[in-house]
């Protein structure tokens, strides 16, 4: 048996010494896994924005599937009882009920000197303000003041009149004309970037970053707008308001938050459940319009899917996410796939190589094998080989799909317009995806070297030496 030092030195000479060989040999294998990690990576990076930011598939939406019989709504209620039993399950993190604003509101006001007029009513959810008692921005900000009789001192709205001590966070109201607590606004991320990537260009306003940084620079004052209660800017409203019980209250943005509406705005739940009865009704102002069920492992969703529709009578509410995830799991096996055949058809490139150099090689290996060199020997110095066209292939495959990623990015940043979540790189590069490729690289290499180190090692040293 040869010593490893001898062994190892051989192989690393013999796979060196023919650069013709080795660069044939290694091209396609370069190549193929090259798009396997470009594919790989590209497939996860995307799947980070979109399962991630866009639509978190770990967070699903529960509504009450509509029923009706002569006339009769006999749809499943969501209410306190409703949120408690889903979080006695073992797949369930955290439940948050929400109720939405079910009558005709609107929003307006001035944002940098412009005026915004936008819908509220059917596009606000309220939330238990606990909820966000674990974020230390907001756990001080967030509340149902008016349940917590935050009312200041007597005011006039009028122009002239007396008004709030605290301009920054009180408001007058004319139904009581009392100093009363602005209510507190949450948006998600999402609304942020659709703002910073649609709105504010075309409209000439600043770019929101942190939050927090852009109220401490403008003051909470500008920060402000109204709700007007009862009013609508939708032309044929299903619920109509009388007139003389619309009325305004005052507004304030507070920060950004993953618990609040995808698309909307998002207050404490005891302003909507007092409003929807007052505008709406007891019944309205006592059921939950949905539950967001926060799950341990979105792999769990299955079970709980299962669950909710046998037990529950409920349902998920229509998910994008499980649409994208679908699609990006049929996408990236078909890419992957492709890359494989191209790695596969690299092995058989490399074993028809490896056939020729046996061929050419027999008087070497006749002398190795009359020297003493065993069979076992023969096969490693061939199968070694081609662990070092596949340690080499599989660390330029992976060099050449960073670069190729690294390009793609720069020509994003410079020649696509910005868009909604557009991300700073399309790629994720994690360590596993460079393991994964150079063990694939290593495997198909000796693979398409095991046939020829074979054939090799059965050579009977007479018949090698007596080849021409």
């Amino acid at each position: 048996m040869m010593p490893a030092g001898n062994l190892a030195r051989m192989v690393v000479a013999n796979a060196t010494r023919s650069p013709k060989h080795f660069i044939l040999s290694a091209f396609g294998i370069v190549v193929g896994i090259g798009a396997f990690v470009f594919f790989l990576a590209g497939t996860l990076g995307v799947k980070n924005v979109l399962l991630g930011k866009v639509f978190p598939l770990d967070q699903v939406e529960v509504i009450a599937p509509h029923t009706s019989i002569a006339g009769k709504n006999l749809s499943q209620k969501l209410n306190a009882e409703t949120v408690t039993k889903i979080k006695t399950r073992r797949e369930v993190k955290d439940a948050l009920p929400r109720m939405t604003l079910q009558f005709p509101a609107t929003g307006f006001g001035k944002f940098e000197g412009q005026d915004i007029r936008f819908e509220v009513g059917g596009f606000t959810d309220g939330i238990p303000d606990v909820h966000v008692a674990d974020d230390p921005k907001l756990k001080d900000v967030f509340k149902d003041w008016d349940a917590m009789g935050e009312i200041g001192p007597a005011c006039t709205p009028q122009k002239g009149g007396i008004p709030c001590p605290d301009k920054a966070w009180q408001y007058c109201d004319r139904q009581d004309n009392m100093c009363h607590k602005r209510i507190p606004v949450l948006v998600s991320p999402t609304v942020l970037e659709l703002y910073n990537s649609q709105i504010a260009d075309s409209h000439g306003l600043p770019h929101i970053g942190m939050m927090e940084q852009f109220i401490a620079e403008r003051g909470r004052e500008r920060m402000h707008f109204a709700m007007g209660l009862g009013d609508t800017m939708l032309a044929g409203s299903n619920l109509q308001v009388a007139a003389d019980k619309h009325r305004e209250v005052g507004a304030i943005l507070v920060g950004v938050s993953n618990k609040a509406r995808q698309v909307g705005l998002t207050i404490p739940i005891g302003y909507v459940e007092r409003w929807n009865r007052e505008f709406a009704g007891d019944q309205v102002a006592s059921e939950y319009s949905s539950i967001i069920v926060t799950l341990r492992d979105k792999d769990q969703l299955a079970p709980f899917s299962q669950w909710l529709q046998d037990d529950m009578k409920l349902k998920l509410n229509d998910s994008l996410g499980e649409q994208f995830a679908t699609a990006m799991f049929v996408i990236t096996s078909v890419l992957i796939g492709i890359a494989f055949v191209i790695v596969i058809i690299s092995a058989i490139n490399i074993a028809h190589n490896f056939f020729m150099q046996v061929t050419e090689r027999r008087r070497e290996i006749g002398v190795l094998r009359a020297i003493g060199a065993t069979r076992a020997d023969v096969m490693a110095i061939i199968l070694g080989e081609s662990a070092i066209i596949g340690v080499v292939s599989g660390l330029a495959g992976s060099l050449f799909a960073v670069g190729v990623g690294t390009l793609v990015d720069v020509a994003s940043a410079h020649f696509l317009p910005k868009f909604p979540f557009k991300p700073d790189t399309y790629f994720d590069f994690t360590w596993w995806i460079f393991a994964l490729a150079l063990g694939f690289s290593i495997l198909f290499c000796v693979l398409g070297g095991l046939l020829p180190a074979y054939r090799a090692s059965r050579l009977e040293p007479a018949q090698a030496l007596a080849a021409n």
